[in-house]
């Protein structure tokens, strides 16, 4: 902000300054009245904060991300032997195996009902999943991440970007579908304590 004033012109006399600096005051009340009257900008609601998000690019980003969550997982599934499947550290617990079985039940009910689409393992029984071994339990892996893949890649745009309620808020089903791979990352995260409990060393993270 420039104001009319200047005290370097040997013709300005310091009647001149005064009167110069007087016609300046009215700009700096001006200045100190909009800072003490102007209003605080309201703050952004938690629906404001949410992106729009580009559809085609979050399938693109999602399968790159699944497909190394699928990696992952299988490399640390894959680690324990089979003998070791029905381990668990307290009786309460889930079995080694019901780690990964839990994800795919709970993944899959979420994603069917969202989404609406049909769940493939709606009609599986609990005790289905009891005694499977090391190789059906690694190909169901297999197959449920295809198919979370596949159904994502399907879905349409408008139904990804519809709300949802989940976990205390409102939220895109886009968004929904990164919530359940932060689910899987929890009980692999427990896996590889199992790995430890029996002598296994994990594998390395291998990230995003």
């Amino acid at each position: 902000m420039n104001f009319p004033i200047n005290i370097q012109t040997p013709t300005h006399g310091r009647r001149s300054f005064l009167a110069t600096l007087a016609a300046a005051v009215p700009t700096f009340t001006g200045v100190a009245a909009f800072a003490k009257n102007s209003d605080t900008p309201p703050r952004a609601s938690a629906k404001d904060l949410k992106p729009v998000k580009d559809i085609v690019a979050f399938k693109q980003e999602f399968a790159r991300a699944w497909k190394r969550s699928e990696d992952y997982t299988l490399t640390v599934f894959e680690q324990m032997p089979e003998e070791k499947l029905l381990y668990k550290y307290t009786p309460e617990s889930f079995t080694f195996a019901f780690q990964f079985i839990h994800c795919i039940i709970f993944s899959a009910n979420h994603v069917a009902v969202r989404l609406g689409v049909p769940n493939p393992y709606e009609k599986r029984k609990r005790d289905a999943w009891d005694n499977i071994s090391k190789a059906d339990l690694s190909k169901e892996l297999h197959e449920f991440y295809a198919w979370v893949r596949k159904v994502v890649n399907e879905a349409p745009p408008k139904t990804l970007l519809e709300e949802e309620k989940f976990a205390g808020d409102t939220i895109p089903k886009w968004q929904l579908l990164l919530g359940l791979e932060n689910h899987i990352i929890h009980h692999r995260g427990q896996a590889i304590v199992y790995l430890r409990l029996n002598g296994v060393t994990p594998e390395g993270y291998v990230g995003w």
